[in-house]
């Protein structure tokens, strides 16, 4: 007989869960906000820092302390700096630096009822000049060592011109190094522009016709055949030029822009003066310095093309001389892009490179420090090509841009002349003398040349590279003004101007 099996044991009893002690919230957050605070504290102290810029010495590349609103006549939004003293009377009369609305007595621009914006903020790296020397044409911010006791020791933000050793003149508005003219390459160009002329804005009623030139003709390098080139045409429309030449291979049709003031009483063509929107309106404008440095930018886009000779060009003039970019339109293979100067023909030439039928490309064509550079969609075409020196260029030129199409149809878009900064007299060292600067010295000047106290006019005009505190890369936080409507009341705002956040070359 079997003994029966003992009964099994009972299951055990599952052990009681574990209970999990959860920090309280309040503890949670304040451990995060002490490693955030550290964090940053250690960032700021080591490697990076914000600083806020309160004047316009910079200006238009860092604005300062200022009001805005758009030009009555083309609405193109203007900056006018925050003056020391009397504000009602300096935003009371205002000028458009795109049409120039304001500079007649027969016409009123103010600001004196919009609202006071701050001035932009940079994030500046405070390691890089312990890593390698500053460099000639880049930002930097430093101790101010003028002894006057409400500057000394402010940061200041300026940029930089001479370099340890170096013999510096200002001449002609350019800056001149040992005796040779300072050029600024693209990248460094591009952060030194002044708006001229942009085509987006066009004044009310009347358009942009009265400030371009138009002409048609037939390239004499080709035999005539096919239609007969053009007359004359209407080449501005809306806010795009079109430059019709394709109805023959040697077709050719060319448009010419003249710096009209638009007012009618002063309706007639005069040089590019500088001077700057931010500053509020010229006192004399006809006194003015002649500007002569330009830069065009545009888009192109060939939308026919009747031969494979075909081409669009651009011409830029300083007074002394003109010197054009010409594209091929076509095929890449047979392509070439060129600098021509007038008179002596090409400077350089570079192969493979065309404008495509139905393809748009952003043109960049400047002729500054008598030094043109080419460049398509942001990169640069073949090398620049540099001029002689020219100390003294004549006054009296107020086209200083033309482009042209040659047996196709080009239109032009977005297209904006800007001017390079135009380094004034004010000040002793470096105008009125030359300066030669010392070991670890570096001269620095405002971009808004009118309006700046910088080496020209310190006592010691050398900045030591002891007061160096950095290198600002970031514009992090421009302002503009904004409007909302809350319970049937509109109000008015700072907000963040997210189309001027940018790095700094």
């Amino acid at each position: 007989m079997d003994t029966p099996s003992p009964p099994a044991p009972p299951p055990a009893a599952p052990a009681p869960p574990k209970l999990v002690r959860h920090a309280p919230t309040a503890r949670v957050l304040l451990l995060v906000l002490f490693v955030f605070t550290s964090l940053f504290l250690i960032v700021r102290t080591l490697a990076l820092e914000p600083f806020g810029v309160p004047t316009g010495s910079m200006a238009p590349s860092l604005i300062g302390h200022h009001r805005a609103g758009p030009c009555p006549r083309c609405a193109y939004p203007v900056r006018v700096g925050r003056p020391t003293s009397g504000a009602n009377e300096h935003y009371a009369r205002v000028v458009c630096p795109n049409c120039e609305y304001g500079t007649h007595e027969t016409h009123r621009f103010s600001l004196a009822d919009a609202r006071d914006l701050s001035g932009d903020r940079l994030l500046v790296d405070k390691n890089v000049y312990s890593l390698r020397a500053p460099r000639r044409w880049e930002m930097v911010v430093f101790r101010c060592p003028d002894p006057d006791p409400k500057e000394f020791g402010k940061p200041y933000v300026k940029r930089l011109i001479g370099l340890p050793g170096e013999t510096i003149r200002v001449t002609d508005g350019d800056v001149y190094v040992n005796n040779e003219i300072a050029r600024k390459g693209l990248a460094e160009l591009r952060e030194t522009l002044v708006p001229v002329f942009d085509m987006t804005y066009p004044p009310k009623g009347t358009g942009w016709a009265a400030r371009w030139v138009a002409s048609a003709g037939a390239d004499p390098r080709l035999p005539a055949a096919g239609a007969k080139p053009p007359a004359a045409p209407d080449v501005v429309q809306g806010t795009e030029i079109v430059l019709d030449a394709g109805d023959a291979p040697q077709a050719v049709v060319g448009a010419t822009y003249r710096h009209l003031l638009l007012d009618e009483e002063q309706n007639a063509e005069q040089p590019v003066r500088v001077w700057n929107a931010y500053d509020g309106r010229p006192i004399n404008y006809r006194a003015l310095p002649v500007a002569r440095d330009f830069v065009l930018t545009c888009v192109v886009e060939v939308t026919a093309t009747t031969t494979d000779e075909a081409s669009f060009a651009c011409r830029l003039m300083d007074g002394a001389d003109a010197v054009s970019a010409e594209i091929s339109v076509g095929p890449k293979g047979t392509g070439r892009a060129q600098l021509v100067h007038e008179g002596n023909g090409g400077l350089t030439s570079t192969a493979g490179v065309s404008l495509q039928p139905g393809r748009a490309v952003r043109v960049e064509f400047a002729f500054a420090d008598r030094r043109a550079a080419l460049a398509l969609d942001g990169k640069q075409i073949g090398p620049h090509a540099d001029l002689p020196q020219v100390i003294r260029r004549p006054d009296q030129f107020a086209r200083p841009l033309q482009l042209g199409a040659r047996g196709c149809r080009v239109v032009v878009r977005e297209l904006r002349l800007l001017r390079d900064t135009h380094y004034t007299h004010y000040g002793t060292h470096g105008t009125r003398q030359p300066v030669t600067l010392g070991p670890r010295e570096y001269y620095v000047l405002g971009d808004n040349s009118g309006n700046s106290q910088d080496s020209r006019k310190w006592p010691t005009p050398g900045v030591p590279e002891a007061d160096f505190i950095g290198k600002p890369f970031l514009i992090h936080q421009p302002l503009r003004s904004g409007r909302v409507t809350v319970g049937g009341r509109e109000r008015e705002f700072q907000w963040l101007d997210w189309g001027r956040v940018r790095w700094l070359h």
